[in-house]
């Protein structure tokens, strides 16, 4: 099960997915009655199925220090012992910190590099990584399970910066990272090669020499399997479980899931 308060997300990633099938995807905006229809669904769920906040909304982005939406849902979400993960890319999630160390949760955040500079291009309205990571060590120091998901990685862009960012990763006290490499639609790719135009002919031509599934664009598998395997040799030694998504390389899998829902308690 996938929920989120919210429609659009107003981080902006330039390779964000939901652009291909929400309109207005960089408008952020509520859904309506959530919380009512939410409530109404969990007298009906299935006791112990995993709950994961969240696919293609952040649960903490900006909108959500307004309305405080997701703080109403988590409260709601502990009250009927639902096992949940929370996916985000905010330090916002400290501000629930009461809940989350109360009932069965863990959050994971979606980090793609360390460096400032990258991030601001990428992901222009997100937190900065640094605070990413503080939020993670908080987050561990109060006892909650971490996990990283380092998503997209995109050659001549961010994968230069894997060990790093890994290492820091692993001081941070996170349990598992899952990896993917950017799944490509030609408008995020728009986007992306706009934001690293230096960068924007070398990662065209490699899309061009990927495979494509349906309109979705893969790097070609020898590309990914050298991205996943510089990822999996990091974690190494680190006290973290390492787990692709969506490359076809599940043998390289050391965690009990792909994307970390093992760590719900």
């Amino acid at each position: 099960m996938v929920l989120s308060p919210y429609v659009g997300c107003a981080h902006a990633c330039a390779y964000c997915y939901i652009t291909s099938y929400i309109p207005k995807a960089f408008l952020a905006r509520s859904k309506k009655d959530f919380v009512q229809r939410l409530e109404r669904s969990l007298e009906r769920r299935v006791p112990n199925q995993p709950i994961e906040m969240a696919a293609s909304s952040d649960v903490y982005q900006p909108l959500e220090a307004e309305l405080g939406l997701t703080r109403t849902t988590l409260k709601l979400l502990a009250k009927y012992g639902c096992r949940v993960q929370i996916l985000t890319k905010s330090d916002l999630v400290l501000r629930d910190r009461d809940i989350l160390t109360q009932g069965r949760f863990s959050v994971g955040m979606s980090v793609t590099t360390v460096e400032d500079s990258i991030a601001a291009n990428l992901e222009p309205n997100a937190p900065s990584p640094s605070k990413r990571m503080s939020a993670l060590r908080r987050l561990t120091s109060a006892g909650i399970p971490t996990f990283a998901r380092i998503d997209p990685i995109i050659p001549w862009i961010n994968d230069s910066g894997l060990e790093k960012l890994v290492a820091e990763l692993g001081s941070a006290g996170v349990r598992h990272v899952t990896c993917s490499t950017f799944k490509a639609r030609w408008d995020s790719l728009h986007r992306v090669v706009s934001c690293f135009p230096g960068s924007g002919q070398a990662i065209t031509t490699a899309y061009r020499e990927g495979k494509a599934l349906g309109r979705t664009m893969y790097l070609p598998k020898g590309l990914r399997l050298a991205l996943m395997s510089i990822a999996k040799k990091s974690i190494k030694g680190k006290g973290m479980t390492f787990a692709t998504c969506r490359e076809g390389l599940e043998q390289m899998n050391s965690g009990a899931t792909c994307d970390g829902t093992h760590l719900i308690p």
